[in-house]
């Protein structure tokens, strides 16, 4: 569990490094000091270290933690070896970035290699907790049974990946080659963040001392049921962004990841009542984000700035309760010892106060019509949209900090230990 753990908490830095990159270099003023071409490859950089690397390796050192298996050595060589090419590929700003969605993309032959190493770890480390998967249908535990979930659509998103990868025809326009080949598998993927955030929810629930008895279970398997429907669209369907495919990934996330997370929210909301403390703060700020991110959604988007602000959110729900989660499984690893720093008790509401001005900056921005994966501020045309720009950029300078917080604090207790 410690070398996955490990992988994370490094993941998670060098992605936020890189998101700081991109955040300012969207800064009014402070826009000229980057190279408009460096912002393309910092922007994959965040989104594959932070976003995708970081927390399937968070989500793997959970299976490891919770069904009390320990992995084999060549599952976390090959998504060490996978990580650091993609990590150098984007800081060196080698080859051509491509801003597909799901997985962007830098057309070079390390970052090819890097993902396709990662990829391999992660089939071979579901393959290995296969076994806990009928979990789904017997355990009366919420974590266990979100986590069970959570290995067999972490193998789906594999699968349909290499599906893909057989299907999809190369061509010379390479946004629209990478967008076809992420997209069915990168609305998959969306399922094991889901299934991580209700995992961790659940286990943060447990922490504080709660009972954490399954409900729901029907209404659970929407997100069972949703990923087995993209597998088979993407071997029926001959192009994955047609109008009926995008009606069919559109309907997965408003009913299949939407309803159960928003049901399984608002109900450890009423779970946790009127109690205060640092786990049931900081899991109401992670299910409030969330439910601001899933209103952004339900209104519809668009193709501007409320795309990243709508997702953002989601994401930064994710990370909030990773973080909480971290803390105590860096106790339970021996990483630490006695209560919390008062700065990292600080970091969670520091980091939720940075996302909820970051997204709110980019939201409205968005309805003003900023462009979105646009470096510069040349679309800037009105006071209004350069004040919800410097909000975005306040926003993203808090959150950044209470990233690099949490990220010095995981690594020293590790390193001193």
């Amino acid at each position: 569990m410690r070398a996955w753990f490990l992988l994370f908490v490094l993941s998670i830095g060098a992605g936020g490094s890189f998101a700081l990159l991109v955040a300012l270099s969207r800064t009014p003023v402070l826009e000229r000091f980057f190279p408009p071409n460096y912002f393309y490859h910092a922007l994959v950089g965040h989104v594959d270290l932070a976003l995708i690397m970081g927390l399937i390796s968070f989500l793997i050192a959970l299976w490891h933690w919770v069904f009390e298996e320990e992995g084999g050595l060549s599952e976390k060589l090959l998504a060490y070896a996978g990580t650091f090419l993609v990590f150098i590929t984007a800081l060196l700003a080698l080859g051509q970035p491509v801003h597909n969605n799901y997985v962007p993309t830098i057309v070079y032959p390390t970052f090819f290699l890097g993902l396709l190493l990662y990829l391999m770890a992660m089939l071979l480390v579901s393959l290995r907790f296969s076994s806990y998967m009928p979990e789904t249908f017997s355990t009366t535990s919420a974590g266990r049974f979100f986590l069970s979930v959570s290995v067999l659509v972490s193998f789906i998103t594999v699968i349909t990946f290499l599906l893909s990868v057989v299907k999809i025809k190369y061509m010379e326009e390479l946004y629209l080659f990478f967008e076809k080949l992420f997209w069915i598998p990168g609305h998959v993927h969306q399922f094991v963040n889901a299934l991580l955030l209700l995992s961790c929810w659940y286990l943060i629930l447990k922490v504080s001392g709660r009972d954490t008895e399954l409900r729901f279970r029907y209404l659970n398997y929407l997100l069972v049921l949703f990923p087995l429907l993209l597998a088979l669209t993407q071997l029926i369907i001959s192009d994955p962004i047609s109008p009926q495919a995008k009606f069919i990934t559109t309907v997965a996330y408003a009913v299949g990841i939407g309803i159960p997370t928003l049901v399984n929210g608002g109900f450890i909301l009423y779970r946790l009542g009127k109690e205060t403390g640092f786990y049931e703060n900081t899991l109401r700020i992670s299910i409030l984000l969330y439910f601001i991110g899933a209103g952004m959604g339900y209104l519809g988007v668009g193709t501007d700035l409320r795309v990243p602000a709508h997702y953002h959110t989601v994401i930064g729900s994710i990370l909030l309760s990773v973080m909480v989660l971290t803390y105590h499984l860096l106790r339970e690893l021996g990483y630490r010892r006695g209560e919390l720093p008062k700065v990292v008790k600080l970091q969670p509401y520091l980091y939720g106060l940075g996302m909820f001005l970051f997204v709110m900056g980019l939201f409205w921005a968005g309805v003003l019509g900023a462009p979105r994966k646009t470096p510069g501020v040349a679309y800037i045309d009105s006071p209004l949209l350069m004040a919800y720009m410097a909000l975005m950029g306040l926003g993203s300078v808090l959150s950044v900090l209470g990233g690099v917080i949490f990220v010095l604090y995981s690594l020293y207790s590790v390193l001193r230990r």
